[in-house]
């Protein structure tokens, strides 16, 4: 009350109060914009809804984005198979909308899949979905301006099941594709033998598998395609997971480092299930960035 007197008495007090808000004001606007994450728009071109495998099914097909300014010359690719319990979802989430930016600041070309759903899709369809698109893009990669020498799959929660099974499993039914340089795994399923019996047994992971689900089980794991030739994983799991428990991504990074498989294990303490890292505190979200980071760089920029 007796600052707002004082500026009442004295007109040159006003005006400099004004003044000290309005340069407060844009300083805080000037910081917000530059902290607003980067929108894929911003960065990158987009040919969309690109049919892999030769039918009308709007569900298998993917987008493609490629780094502005780049001009026709082979990229590296990261692959982008998105989670939601083999049921639901699509590529336009948090995780991709996180990271994809930056992967394209790096270089990468970022391909993010569709693939068919539960119900009417269960085991093996959406595994023979992910192959057939890799597929393609592997007979395609001249026309999509590809080098598929260099490739990441990247996948979260059942996204993270395809993507490692994709990645250990080749080739696949009838199709046949470049194995990758690395998979980023966030909270994946790695064997469905543990979690689909008992009292607290994964309901998603049974319409997944179907009627037959303990038959299965190990057929669908990536876990049983485990061998020296596999490529180097990098595992996010939360400690507070609740959906898929964190032993599915300390045990597959343990029987990948048993056998010599170049493999990182990061824990988030804390976290629970579908996190991408920004809603995380400010250390945990840097850890996640930097392992990302330096995966790609050992991996395929150096």
């Amino acid at each position: 009350m007796k600052l707002f007197s004082q500026i009442q008495r004295h007109p040159l007090v006003s005006i400099i109060a004004i003044v000290i808000l309005i340069a407060i004001s844009f300083a805080s606007y000037t910081i917000l914009r530059s902290t607003k994450p980067t929108a894929l728009s911003d960065v990158a071109h987009l040919t969309s809804g690109i049919r892999y495998c030769n039918d009308n099914n709007p569900a298998r097909t993917f987008d493609l984005y490629r780094p502005k300014n780049v001009g026709d010359k082979p990229l590296p690719l990261i692959v982008y198979i998105h989670g939601g319990g083999w049921r639901w979802g699509d590529e336009n989430n948090h995780l991709l909308n996180t990271y994809a930016p930056r992967f394209i600041a790096k270089g990468f070309a970022v391909a993010t899949l569709d693939y068919r759903l539960n119900p009417k899709n269960p085991y093996p369809d959406q595994n023979n979905d992910i192959a057939c698109a890799l597929a393609y893009i592997d007979t395609n990669a001249n026309a999509l301006k590809i080098d598929i020498n260099k490739t990441i799959y990247f996948g979260d929660s059942a996204g993270g099941q395809l993507a490692a099974f994709a990645a250990l499993n080749i080739p696949f039914a009838n199709y046949d594709y470049e194995a990758p340089l690395g998979v980023i795994d966030f909270y994946g399923v790695s064997d469905f033998s543990t979690i689909v019996d008992g009292v607290n047994a994964d309901l998603n992971a049974r319409r997944y598998l179907g009627s037959k689900y303990n038959k299965t089980a190990i057929a669908a794991s990536p876990t049983t395609y485990i061998t020296k030739k596999a490529p180097r994983f990098l595992f996010f799991h939360g400690t507070s997971d609740k959906v898929v428990p964190i032993a599915q991504s300390r045990s597959f990074y343990d029987s990948l480092t048993k056998i010599g498989v170049d493999a990182e294990y990061i824990s988030i303490s804390g976290a629970g299930h579908a996190f991408a890292g920004p809603e995380l505190p400010q250390a945990q979200n840097k850890l996640i960035s930097d392992n990302i980071n330096t995966f790609l760089d050992e991996l395929v920029v150096k």
